[in-house]
């Protein structure tokens, strides 16, 4: 029997933004730019870039205008950012009208009111009565306004979170104009029949809605298994990051401790988002096109160990994809590899 999957998604990758967020140190700009870059060549449709949030909060985005300047834009790619505050709008629509700004602005409403103080600094009624001035300034500069929703699929602070609280607060953001919704798993607590379940119920209540969007992080090694049931749903927009990077924003930067959101509120620090990497080679297996290409991500994938100096959680930069025929791997390895790992497969050597 047939499962019913699409045969086409729209990926964004997420690594410049909520990958390198977790970051404790400072990731130079010459380096965001060049993965801005690299990761717009590769058929990626949407591209985070940076967040507008205070550097004395994220001081891993400091260089948030600089990044946005430099970065070589590619047709048809849209380029997000990030912000919660009237200042950091502020700045993103300044930077909109001086030319260098983002075609979409994302700021994330919680679910709960304990991670709410925690990740934004203020409650949600707090946050709900700043979004319509929000909107209405993005609208303006001509940027688009996307509401992020954290902890749809459960909290790490208070614990279950009813489907009907996302849906809830989806409803409010279209009424005040929003142009976009992302409901997010922010610390994997998601599972393949909840997410299929609330993919499901959301196509029946939003069904012309721009908020089909399905973003994973793999703190339970679940991810994968939650982008098939997302899209056996029928969501066809995955969002990513390369090397299995991300959560909560790093608390101490270059041996700094910052305000940010403090401490970690997870149960460890395994808190990244899903891997791009895996995620385009179980797409290509699948026979579900991506748009990306897939050993050029892998590449990019290993690159990344290379510069972060460390080995990163994805499989695949390791194993590379399924072969179909004789195969002649000898790209960039990982980072630790041993003497095996950038020769020739197969007896080809």
């Amino acid at each position: 029997m047939d499962i019913s999957l699409p045969k086409k998604v729209t990926m964004t990758e997420l690594l410049a933004r909520d990958g390198f967020q977790h970051e404790s140190w400072f990731v130079p700009t010459d380096t965001k730019v060049y993965f801005i870059d690299r990761c717009s060549e590769l058929g990626f449709k949407c591209v985070e870039v940076t967040n507008f949030s205070h550097p004395r909060n994220l001081p891993q985005f400091k260089d948030a205008e600089e990044v946005l300047k430099r970065i070589k834009r590619v047709p048809g790619v849209t380029y997000k950012c990030y912000g919660m505050s009237d200042k950091a709008i502020e700045r993103a629509v300044k930077a909109k009208e001086a030319g260098y700004g983002p075609d979409v602005l994302a700021f994330t409403i919680s679910t709960t009111e304990s991670h709410s103080r925690r990740n934004a600094g203020k409650s949600t009624k707090e946050f709900l009565a700043a979004m319509p001035g929000w909107i209405k300034s993005l609208h303006a500069a001509g940027i688009k306004a996307n509401m992020a929703i954290a902890g749809v699929f459960g909290c790490s602070i208070e614990g279950p979170v009813p489907m009907e609280t996302t849906f809830e607060y989806i409803e409010r953001g279209l009424e005040m104009g929003i142009d976009e919704a992302t409901p997010c798993d922010t610390t994997g607590e998601a599972s393949p029949d909840r997410v299929y379940r609330f993919y499901g119920l959301l196509r029946e209540k939003f069904p012309g809605a721009d908020v089909h969007m399905a973003h994973f992080h793999d703190s339970r090694g679940m991810a994968m298994a939650n982008y098939l049931a997302a899209m056996m749903a029928g969501v066809t927009h995955l969002e990513s990051s390369l090397g299995q990077l991300g959560g909560q924003p790093a608390f101490i930067v270059d041996g700094v401790p910052g305000i940010g959101t403090g401490h970690n509120y997870t149960p460890s620090d395994l808190v990244g988002n899903a891997a791009t990497e895996d995620l385009v080679v179980m797409l290509d297996e699948m026979g579900i096109e991506s748009g990306v290409d897939v050993e050029q991500v892998l590449e990019t994938g290993r690159v990344l160990e290379r510069c972060l100096g460390r080995d990163l959680r994805p499989y695949c930069t390791k194993t590379g994809r399924i072969p179909k025929c004789r195969t002649n791997w000898c790209g960039v390895p990982p980072f630790s590899s041993q003497w095996w790992a950038n020769s020739y497969a197969n007896g080809a050597r």
